[in-house]
C-alpha cells in the first residue's frame, strides 16, 4: 500500500467538486466570469421577453392556433431564461448538489497499491481500479480529483490521508497514470 485517504465527505468537499466540474468546463477564468454574469442577465431578459408576450396574447383574449404556438414559444422561452439563472448561480448549484447527494455520513476509503487502487464505502462495497482509467486530474487547495474513463470522479481530501503524503500523491498519480494533475484556478 502506497497511499491510503479515509473521508467522510462534507457539504464543502462537493461544493469543491462542483467548482472543479465548472472549471473543466471553461479553464478560461475571463469565459467563466463572463458566464456567471450574463447568464443571468440574458435569463432576466428571457423571462421579461417572454411574461411580456404571454401576457400581451393572454390580453387580447383571441385564441387561435397562432396564439397558441406563441404561448408555447413564450414558455419554452420562460424556462430556457430561469436554467440560465440557475446556470450562473454556482452557490445554489453547490447546495443542490449536496442536496441530492446520496452518500452523505458514509465512510469513504481510498487505497491506493503499486499497480491498481480501490475505493470501498458502505453502500457500493470494494471497487478496484486500473490507474490506465484515470484520463485527467486535478487538484485544489484541499483536494484531488481523479477522472476516469466512464466519466467517474474520485474526490481525496488531502487532510484525510492516513498513509502516504498529500505533497508527493500528484507525482505518484502522474507516474501511474501518465496523467498530469492539473491545478484548479479559481
Amino acid at each position: 500500500m502506497e497511499y491510503q485517504v479515509k473521508m467522510v465527505y462534507e457539504q464543502a468537499d462537493v461544493a469543491a467538486l462542483v467548482r472543479t466540474l465548472d472549471y473543466r468546463r471553461r479553464p478560461d477564468r475571463n469565459t467563466r466570469r463572463a458566464m456567471k454574469i450574463a447568464g443571468p442577465i440574458f435569463g432576466v431578459l428571457l423571462i421579461a421577453v417572454a411574461a411580456s408576450v404571454i401576457a400581451g396574447t393572454v390580453s387580447i383574449g383571441a385564441f387561435v392556433p397562432a396564439t397558441f404556438v406563441s404561448i408555447l414559444i413564450s414558455a419554452a422561452t420562460l424556462l430556457g431564461g430561469v436554467a440560465l439563472i440557475r446556470r450562473g448561480d454556482t452557490r445554489g448549484m453547490e447546495r443542490r448538489s449536496w442536496k441530492k447527494y446520496p452518500n452523505k455520513g458514509m465512510t469513504v476509503t481510498y487505497t491506493f497499491f503499486d499497480d491498481h487502487f480501490e475505493e470501498e464505502d458502505e453502500a457500493s462495497g470494494l471497487s478496484k481500479f486500473q490507474y490506465i482509467s484515470i484520463r485527467t486530474a486535478n487538484e485544489d487547495e484541499g483536494h484531488f480529483f481523479l477522472f476516469a474513463t466512464n466519466n467517474a470522479g474520485h474526490m481525496l481530501r488531502k487532510d484525510s490521508f492516513v498513509v502516504g503524503d498529500p505533497e508527493t500523491f500528484a507525482a505518484f498519480i502522474q507516474k501511474k497514470s501518465a496523467v498530469r494533475m492539473d491545478p484548479v484556478e479559481a
